[in-house]
């Protein structure tokens, strides 16, 4: 390698950063959605309009006592609103008393 001035000096950098964020423990998996609320979260941007009530129906069939609160509930937390809505939403789970949610309907 040469030390010629004219040839550029880099820094070695590490191409994956530092992690921003640690691990978190995810809640207990619930065994038995009969006579369970189940919410559906979707940022109205891929098929959530066809999927949803696909998934309601097959949930339906195998767990008929599960009951739904649909994403019209918890609004769009994808744009320019996203931080206001996505604020509203803890309370809406509680309001609603939700004990499972469906999130990310899509690609």
């Amino acid at each position: 390698m040469s030390n010629s001035p004219l040839e550029p000096h880099y820094d070695v950098v590490w191409p994956l950063g530092r992690k921003a964020a640690t691990g978190a423990v995810a809640a207990p998996r619930v065994a038995d959605l009969n006579g369970k609320v189940i919410c559906e979260l979707w940022d109205e941007i891929f098929r959530g309009e066809s999927i949803y009530p696909l998934v309601r129906k097959h949930i339906t069939e195998r767990y008929p006592g599960a009951k739904f609160i649909p994403h019209t509930e918890f609004g769009d937390f994808f744009g320019p609103r996203d931080r206001a809505v996505l604020a509203t939403i803890p309370d809406k789970l509680r309001a609603h008393r939700v004990d499972a949610a469906i999130v990310g309907i899509g690609a």
